[in-house]
């Protein structure tokens, strides 16, 4: 049961944590809010001996020098007796997670906003990363993560004084946020709910339904939603950016630019005759669907600019379009493993033979020639002798490219079949790995992540595979 946990889990994350390292090979350290933390360094302590539980309920109140594997019904990471602390990663598949700590309100102190002050005693850490598919996450007050947050839940709470040190990946149907967060996040949701203490030291890209922001953003907003609210004690630190929205109502303060493509915009600095703070400090740039009256005093610069709204164009805005290139793209790779498994089957064992390391050494195949084959085209074709042949090879590389996706869907799928004791046929996983990379691929950023990684893999498989029979 362990090896057959590991291997499910490991074949769906993997690529999760090849996003992270091209995120942060591409993501500038400049500008950059430290968190609570000054002294933080990174946890290195990660140890062998990984935990493997499937109980229905299931307590951790011990420290694991491992990483932990769950599949349960309710997990409880609880810092009972100096415990719930994992010096690994944690990959949980459950209904409920709880990231525990023991807090206590006071009864006479109150915080910046008139709530409760908070006293924490104890909490969690986990000092790798954490990937979460579950009815509901939630991380307590004080709780640390020290890598990045990686979850599919139907509503994630992340608490106050609770700090994740890494990147935030979340799509969830409703998400209250009142963390601090020391890389970006990045959120697909119904609901998002940036409350007072919500601090996010990077930027923030939203794709919601309903989104209302009463906290700190040190670096750049992106945000798509229907409707927007942004309270007086928000605070964007660079530019905030609305690509598109059906309702804004703003307040607060953006310390440089806002660029907003809203239907109906409003700019609200009062509220029952008293003021809100409602200020862009930079230049304001919007789209709408005719001129808004701009109270007196919120942008400080004479630079206004206005252009009548459009649409933007959503990423499921056209669902027959979606289904019409899945079935497309499924009739393709049916075809394609038909003949490999026709005529060289060889071949077909050949590429399912995958592991961490391999995937890794294919993408930096894949990566080196896709951009190597059309400079060597190219400067064949340039010269006098060789141009027919670089026309060859740029016809190959065309054809590579073709079934690079295919083939890298058949490896995963065969490798599957091979390795998992679910009792289906290499065409239905096929199936389930084509709908499932093409959901993803519709998320903002890691979508287009996504296809490139997939890109480079299966052309480093195809090319090495061709070439040699192992790694």
């Amino acid at each position: 049961m362990k090896s057959k946990l590991k291997l499910l889990i490991t074949i769906f994350t993997l690529f999760l944590l090849l996003f992270s390292s091209l995120c942060f090979a591409t993501d500038s350290n400049d500008g950059i809010m430290p968190i609570s933390e000054v002294d933080f360094e990174q946890k290195t302590n990660i140890k062998d001996s990984d935990l493997y539980v499937d109980n229905e309920i299931t307590d951790i109140k011990n420290t694991i020098n491992g990483n932990v594997f769950a599949s349960v019904d309710t997990l409880n990471i609880d810092p009972i007796d100096n415990g719930g602390i994992i010096e690994g990663n944690l990959f949980a598949a459950a209904k409920n997670v709880n990231i525990k700590s023991n807090v206590t309100y006071s009864d006479t102190e109150k915080d910046d906003i008139g709530n409760p002050a908070i006293s924490i005693d104890k909490a969690c850490t986990i000092s790798g990363n954490v990937f979460v598919s579950a009815n509901k996450l939630v991380i307590e007050p004080g709780c640390k993560i020290y890598g990045d947050l990686y979850v599919c839940a139907n509503e994630v709470e992340l608490s106050q004084s609770a700090i994740i040190y890494g990147n935030v990946f979340i799509a969830s149907n409703k998400l209250t946020i009142n963390c601090e967060i020391g890389g970006s996040l990045y959120v697909t949701a119904r609901t998002f709910d940036m409350q007072y203490f919500g601090f996010i030291s990077r930027d923030l890209h939203l794709s919601a339904e309903t989104a209302t922001l009463n906290g700190y953003i040190y670096r750049n907003s992106f945000i798509e939603a229907k409707n927007i609210t942004t309270n007086d004690k928000f605070i964007n630190q660079k530019d905030f950016n609305v690509t598109d929205a059906n309702n804004l109502t703003f307040s607060g303060e953006v310390k440089e630019n806002a660029n907003i493509n809203a239907k109906n915009i409003t700019l609200k600095n009062k509220n029952n005759d008293k003021d809100l703070i409602c200020k862009i400090n930079g230049n304001l740039s919007y789209s709408s669907k005719q001129e808004i009256q701009i109270p007196e005093g919120v942008v400080s610069k004479d630079a206004v600019t206005y252009s009548k709204y459009v649409p933007s164009e959503s990423s499921l805005s056209n669902i027959w379009d979606f289904v019409l290139e899945l079935i497309t793209t499924l009739v393709c790779i049916y075809l394609i493993y038909f003949l490999i498994s026709k005529f060289a089957p060889n071949y077909l064992s050949k590429i399912s033979d995958i592991s961490g390391m391999n995937l890794l050494k294919y993408l930096g195949i894949g990566f080196g020639l896709l951009i190597l084959i059309p400079i060597v085209a190219i400067l064949l074709f340039l010269s006098h002798v060789g141009s027919i042949l670089g026309i060859i090879l740029l016809f190959i590389y065309i054809l590579l490219m073709i079934v690079t996706k295919p083939i890298f869907v058949i490896s995963i799928a065969t490798l599957a079949k091979e390795k998992l004791s679910i009792k289906m046929n290499t065409y239905l996983y096929i199936l389930v790995i084509t709908v499932l990379l093409s959901l993803i691929s519709l998320t903002p950023y890691i979508g287009t992540i996504l296809s490139l990684l997939i890109s480079f893999t299966g052309f480093g498989i195809v090319i090495k595979n061709l070439i040699t029979r192992k790694i």
